[in-house]
């Protein structure tokens, strides 16, 4: 177990009042909250997982079909797909 060492921090009354609430409700004290709070904050971010476009590009292709889908036959030349 890692030494602890006390900290002396300054908040706003209400919010205290709502953290120790918080703090009771997980079963933890307000220290323990703190500190949880804290290495979360503080973890290393992942990355993020890209937009849209790039998490889907290339998942899709186009069915073969007949001239009958017209609408199919609207996006292929709207997209240069013909």
């Amino acid at each position: 177990m890692r030494m602890k060492d006390r900290v002396t921090v300054t908040m706003d009354r209400e919010l205290i009042v709502r953290a120790k609430r918080q703090a009771h409700r997980t079963g933890t004290s307000l220290s323990g909250l703190v500190e949880h709070s804290l290495e979360a904050s503080l973890a290393p971010q992942t990355k993020p997982a890209g937009s849209f476009a790039e998490r889907w590009a290339g998942q899709f292709t186009v069915r073969k079909g007949g001239t009958e889908d017209l609408r199919l036959q609207s996006l292929k030349t709207k997209h240069r797909l013909t």
